[in-house]
């Protein structure tokens, strides 16, 4: 195998682990889309680990809507392939938090995971 983008063309089937921990206080409404798919919609009082499967080669996109009442709030943690990601790029995060504590959109968008992490963590390109 001469460089990553083989790896996706010899099996093309590949994913990679996402896991959303979503840790309230207080109960609140919570909306949680990853690329586009709603996979969690409800009140949540309680620690919710959602785990989605994303092809190695897509963008990850993440969105959470609250509608809270103070001093409601959620705090994020995401690991991708049991990467740690959040809290330590939470300033990529739009708000640029883990503590979602206020009623809007909060996003976090990266594409192609392993292109995206070498480069953030300093170990250069992935040709």
């Amino acid at each position: 195998m001469k460089n990553f983008y083989e790896a996706t063309v010899i099996k093309p089937g590949l994913t990679i682990p996402v896991k959303l921990t979503l840790d309230p206080i207080g109960s609140l409404s919570c909306l949680v889309k990853i690329n586009g798919t709603t996979v969690y919609e409800d009140t949540i009082s309680n620690t919710k680990e959602i785990i989605e499967n994303i092809p190695l080669n897509e963008a990850i996109n993440i969105s959470i809507q609250i509608h809270r009442n103070h001093p409601d709030a959620v705090q994020v943690s995401l690991t991708i392939d049991d990467h740690d990601v959040l809290p330590i790029y939470q300033h990529l995060a739009n708000p640029p938090t883990c503590y979602l504590d206020q009623n809007n959109i909060w996003t976090f968008n990266i594409s192609h995971f392993y292109s995206w992490y070498h480069e953030i963590t300093g170990q250069g390109w992935i040709i």
